[in-house]
């Protein structure tokens, strides 16, 4: 049996944010969407960054209590206008011709559940989630 490639396993149906959206574009996927983590897109269609529900609790959540200027605050002033101003801009992310066990690997190593897969050109093409890997190896078990 052929060992699966990451085009086997990602999940193509993958919901994504421009850097030039305003904040309120995460709120409202965060609402309409299962979805974890939300590649952010350049204007060529480049992955450049990730954004997920932490990193928006991370800007609006109050730095210090005595601090009258916390994160929460710049949002509210207006000084953040975008997600490029939100997100992560080292996105954690595989090649789609990598091998499976790599970026299994890398997954592991990074202590996280899921990588962008892009292409030569750094363009999204799905998400590896550790979810659909277990569904996977497991529902072949099944007999």
């Amino acid at each position: 049996m052929n060992a699966p490639k990451i085009t086997d396993l990602m999940a193509i149906d993958v919901k994504c944010l421009k850097a030039s959206d305003p904040p309120q574009a995460l709120l409202d996927l965060l609402s309409q969407s299962a979805q974890d983590v939300f590649p952010v897109l350049d204007d060529r269609d480049r992955v450049v960054g990730t954004i997920s529900e932490p990193d928006l609790l991370r800007v609006l959540s109050p730095s210090e209590p005595t601090l009258s200027f916390g994160p929460g605050k710049l949002i509210r002033e207006g000084l953040i206008d975008d997600i490029e101003d939100m997100m992560m801009r080292r996105p954690s992310t595989c090649l789609v011709s990598e091998p499976v066990q790599a970026a299994v690997k890398r997954m592991a190593a990074l202590n996280i559940a899921q990588l962008v897969v892009v292409d030569a050109n750094n363009h999204l093409l799905g998400l590896l989630r550790a979810r659909d890997l277990f569904k996977a190896l497991f529902a072949k078990d099944r007999t």
